[in-house]
C-alpha cells in the first residue's frame, strides 16, 4: 500500500505544473552552475599550466581540483605558490579566474544550488502534503479506508522524495558525463567516488527539508500558514545560524590577525638580516628564521583549530552548515583540506631548508637540484573519520527526527 500511495504522488506530481517548473528550475540551474564553474576551472587550469614550477624549482603548488567545479570551497587558496627560500616561505597568488564577479557574489557551483535553492524546493514538495488534503477533503477520504496513517504518510514521502531526486540525479549524471569530455576535467575512480558521496549527502540534506515540510504541514490546518512558517525556518537553517555561529565563535576564541603575524615574521627577518650583516653567522639566521616560523605556526595553528572546532559546533544546529562542511571535505576544498596541504607545506619546506643547509658550501653550480614538492589528498576513510561521518550521521538523525515528529503529529491530526 505504501508504494501505490507513492506512485499516486508520483502521478500527481507529473501532472502538475509545479513538477515541470521545478523541473525546469533543476536542469537551468545545475547546467548553469556547471557551465560557469567549468570556465572558471579552464581559466585556472591555463593560469596554473604557465605557472607550473619547473623540475627542482622549490615551489610547492598543486592544480586545481576537477571536484571545485561541484564545490569550490577553498579551492583558491590551496592553489596558490608557496615558494620555499633560506628566508621561509613566500605566498604567491594561486591560479585566478579573471571573474570579478566572484568578488560580489558567492561562486554559484552545485553546493550553493543543493544548499540554497533545492533545499527550498524540497519544502515546495512537503508544506501542503497534509494541510492541502485536509482543505481539499482528500485526506478525510484516504483515512476513512483501511490505511494506516503511517503509510499514507511513509507513502507521501518517498513519492515525493522520489519525483525531487530523480530528475536531479539524471541531471547531474548528465552533467558530469558531459564534463569527463574534457580532457582538462580529469576525473578519476576516486574522484567519482567522491562526487557519489556528496550526492548522498544531497538526498539526505534535501530529505530533512521534505520531511520538516511535512512536519509543519501536520501541525498546521492551512497551506498558507504552512509556506510562511518554512520560509522562516528555511531563513534561519541556511542563513542565519551558519554565520551567527561564525561570528559568535569569534567572540570567545581570540586569534591574532594576519597581519600581525606577517609583522613578526618581517621583524624576525630584520633581524636576523642585520646580525648576518655585522658578522653574525648566515646559516645560523637561516636555523633562526626557520624555527621561529615553526614557533609562529605552532601558536596559531592550536588557536585557529580551537576557532574552527567552536564555529563548526555551533553551526552543526543548521543542517545547511554540516552538508556544506561535509560535501567540501569530501570534494576536498574544505577547512581541513586546506590545512592539510598547509602542513605538507610546512614539512616541504623544513626539508628543503634541511638541503639548503646541508649544501651550504658546495659551489652555486654543482649544488643538487631540490626535491619536488609531492601532495596526496586526504582519502576518503580520512575525511570521514575527522568528521564528515559525524555530520552525516547528524543529518540521518535530523531527518528520522522530522519524519518522526511528523508521524505523531500526524496521528493526532484531525482530518476534518
Amino acid at each position: 500500500m505504501i508504494w501505490t500511495i507513492a506512485r499516486k504522488e508520483i502521478a500527481s506530481n507529473l501532472l502538475s505544473y509545479k513538477f515541470f517548473v521545478v523541473l525546469l528550475l533543476i536542469v537551468l540551474l545545475v547546467a548553469t552552475s556547471l557551465f560557469i564553474m567549468h570556465h572558471d576551472f579552464k581559466l585556472r587550469m591555463a593560469d596554473y599550466q604557465v605557472t607550473r614550477p619547473k623540475p627542482g624549482d622549490p615551489i610547492a603548488l598543486v592544480a586545481p581540483n576537477p571536484l571545485s567545479i561541484f564545490a569550490k570551497g577553498l579551492d583558491d587558496a590551496m592553489t596558490r605558490s608557496f615558494e620555499i627560500s633560506s628566508i621561509g616561505i613566500d605566498v604567491r597568488a594561486g591560479q585566478v579566474s579573471g571573474n570579478i564577479i566572484y568578488s560580489f557574489f558567492t561562486a554559484p557551483d552545485f553546493l550553493y544550488v543543493v544548499r540554497v535553492v533545492l533545499s527550498l524546493v524540497a519544502l515546495l514538495f512537503g508544506f501542503d502534503q497534509v494541510s492541502r488534503e485536509r482543505e481539499q477533503g482528500t485526506l478525510k477520504l484516504l483515512l476513512g479506508s483501511s490505511v494506516s496513517r503511517a503509510k499514507v504518510l511513509a507513502g507521501k514521502w518517498i513519492g515525493n522524495f522520489l519525483s525531487l531526486t530523480a530528475p536531479f540525479l539524471l541531471v547531474t549524471i548528465l552533467g558530469a558525463a558531459i564534463l569527463a569530455l574534457d580532457r582538462q576535467v580529469d576525473f578519476s575512480a576516486g574522484h567519482l567516488g567522491r562526487l557519489a558521496s556528496i550526492m548522498g549527502l544531497s538526498f539526505l540534506y534535501l530529505g530533512f527539508f521534505l520531511s520538516l515540510g511535512m512536519l509543519i504541514s501536520t501541525l498546521t490546518r492551512r497551506a498558507a500558514t504552512s509556506i510562511v512558517i518554512l520560509l522562516f525556518v528555511w531563513s534561519l537553517f541556511v542563513f542565519i545560524i551558519p554565520n551567527l555561529g561564525t561570528l559568535l565563535a569569534r567572540q570567545f576564541v581570540a586569534l591574532p590577525s594576519v597581519h600581525a603575524l606577517s609583522e613578526k615574521q618581517n621583524q624576525t627577518w630584520t633581524r636576523e638580516v642585520l646580525l648576518s650583516e655585522r658578522g653574525g653567522n648566515w646559516r645560523e639566521s637561516v636555523r633562526t628564521i626557520s624555527r621561529d616560523d615553526d614557533q609562529m605556526e605552532q601558536d596559531y595553528r592550536p588557536k585557529f583549530d580551537r576557532l574552527v572546532r567552536l564555529s563548526r559546533n555551533i553551526n552543526r544546529l543548521s543542517p545547511a552548515a554540516s552538508f556544506l562542511d561535509a560535501s567540501s571535505e569530501i570534494a576536498g576544498s574544505g577547512i581541513s583540506a586546506e590545512r592539510h596541504l598547509r602542513d605538507e607545506v610546512l614539512r616541504y619546506k623544513d626539508s628543503i631548508i634541511a638541503q639548503i643547509l646541508a649544501n651550504w658550501t658546495i659551489p652555486k653550480d654543482s649544488k643538487p637540484p631540490f626535491s619536488s614538492f609531492a601532495y596526496k589528498p586526504r582519502s576518503l576513510a580520512e575525511i570521514f573519520a575527522a568528521g564528515a561521518l559525524y555530520d552525516t550521521a547528524w543529518l540521518v538523525f535530523l531527518n528520522i527526527l522530522c519524519f518522526a515528529g511528523a508521524y505523531v503529529a500526524f496521528i493526532r491530526y484531525d482530518a476534518r
